[in-house]
């Protein structure tokens, strides 16, 4: 298996309705991913949930990415995900060309169906169960717009401005069913497997198989990119892990649970915080993490980014996400045989 790149991703997880404490949240992720940068993390992606019945709501990344590349100079700025059903494709592609334009290239959009949205669809006047129908019509026409295609059917009309042509390099699809992670290889797009929605072996493994033969049918000049998405909590050994993390996970393992079962893997309801433990994230010592990850189905399929989530707080903590990052660039990444960008 090829040593692969390494990020990290995060939510934007405050219990405060003050202005003034979420801004302050804010700073704190900036600072934190400046961190990231100057420890060689490969790539930071930021996840979009919105409102306020969401883990860790995050309606608007894009701005957000653009405030992080006034303060880096080289880290990928990625989305993980983009919820793509409500979204205007034609603003979300125009939106995305300012942004990389603005980044010098660093974005990466990752595009989703919104299943960690659920209860958002209303808002929207929309319904959860047309999700995956919208997802295909849209990313389509997302496509055509980035391509540089009219934008009047039938007619030599407008074109998307600034060009799209990066960002359409740069797109990514967090594809629910190997049927759609083949449609994402045929497009020349990413795939982005997330931490816990389906099995890594029955679920996302053949995901990444059916991806990457897709993409080597039809993009066979070039790279495929797969980042494999998992929850990290390292600690001295998987005993202190349990006992750090279970009086802020215990509570909120069911609500992940079905959470998890609503998306299509029921697997984990009923498990306790140990159980979940040992068959979800990767938890332990470095060296248990780094094993984990050489063993990963999913990773080991042909993964090319390797991204690790510490979301798991009820607050956003700069404290601990740093220290968190250090140990992902200095124990787990050389465990596994990666080198950061510095």
């Amino acid at each position: 298996m090829a040593v692969p790149r390494i990020g990290f991703a995060l939510n934007f997880r405050t219990t405060s309705r003050d202005i003034a404490e979420v801004a302050r949240v804010y700073e704190d992720v900036l600072d934190t991913i400046v961190c990231a940068e100057e420890l060689g993390i490969d790539s930071v992606w930021v996840g979009q949930h919105h409102f306020d019945n969401t883990d860790g709501p995050f309606a608007s990344p894009l701005p957000f990415l653009v405030a992080v590349a006034g303060r880096t100079s080289r880290i990928t700025l990625g989305t993980g995900i983009t919820t793509l059903p409500f979204e205007d494709p034609i603003r979300l592609a125009e939106d995305a060309a300012v942004v990389d334009a603005l980044t010098g290239g660093r974005l990466h959009l990752g595009l989703g169906t919104g299943g960690a949205n659920l209860d958002g669809f209303d808002a929207f006047g929309l319904r959860p169960g047309e999700r995956h129908a919208l997802f295909a019509t849209k990313v389509a026409r997302l496509h055509a717009a980035l391509d540089g295609e009219s934008l009047v059917p039938g007619a030599d009309g407008p074109r998307l401005y600034p060009p799209g042509s990066r960002v359409r390099r740069h797109l990514w699809q967090a594809a629910t069913s190997v049927e759609s992670a083949a449609a994402a290889g045929s497009a020349g797009d990413g795939l982005q497997q997330g931490a816990f929605f389906d099995p890594a072996d029955t679920g996302q493994a053949p995901k990444v198989r059916a991806y990457l033969e897709a993409h080597q049918r039809a993009r066979p000049d070039d790279e495929p990119r797969v980042a494999v998405f998992r929850f990290v909590y390292a600690g001295r050994d998987k005993e202190s892990v349990v006992r750090e993390v279970e009086p802020v996970l215990g509570p909120r393992l069911r609500a992940l649970a079905e959470r998890a079962a609503v998306s299509g893997n029921p697997a984990l309801l009923g498990l306790t915080v140990r159980e979940y433990l040992d068959r979800v994230p990767f938890s332990g010592s470095p060296d248990d993490i780094a094993e984990r990850v050489a063993t990963d189905p999913a990773i080991v399929a042909g993964a090319t980014d390797f991204v690790a989530n510490f979301s798991y707080r009820d607050d956003f903590g700069a404290v601990s996400a740093q220290r968190r990052l250090h140990t992902l660039a200095t124990e787990i990444g050389p465990a596994i045989g990666w080198k950061g960008r510095t």
